[in-house]
C-alpha cells in the first residue's frame, strides 16, 4: 500500500515505533518484523525528505502493525490525560493506515 504522509505523521509515527523497539530492549525481547520494518521506513521517510510530504510503500502486515501501534499509543495517552502535540499527526495517520 502506497500512502504520501506529511513530514510529521512520519516523525511522529517514527516516534511511536522507536518507543516501542526501547520497551522491547529493555526487557530483552525483539519486536515484531513488521515493527522493525515499518521503523527503518519512516526513519527513511523522515530523513529522505525533499518537500512538505513524503510516500511510503507498506505490506499488509506492515500497515496493520502500525495502526495497532499507534491505537494502542494514543489510548494510552487519552487514559492518562496526556494528550500532546503528537496526538493530531498521529490521528491522521492512523486514519490513511484505515485503522
Amino acid at each position: 500500500m502506497r500512502l504520501e504522509l506529511t513530514n510529521s505523521e512520519a516523525l511522529h509515527g517514527w516516534g511511536v515505533v522507536n518507543n516501542s523497539a526501547d520497551w522491547h530492549a529493555q526487557r530483552n525481547l525483539k519486536p515484531p518484523a513488521a515493527e522493525q520494518a515499518v521503523g527503518d521506513i519512516l526513519f527513511t521517510a523522515y530523513h529522505c525528505r525533499t518537500d512538505t510530504t513524503t510516500t511510503v510503500e507498506l505490506t499488509d502486515d506492515e500497515r496493520a502493525s502500525l495502526a495497532e501501534l499507534i491505537s494502542e499509543h494514543i489510548a494510552t495517552w487519552a487514559k492518562r490525560g496526556q494528550e500532546n502535540a503528537a496526538s493530531p499527526h498521529l490521528r491522521s495517520l492512523v486514519v490513511k493506515l484505515g485503522g
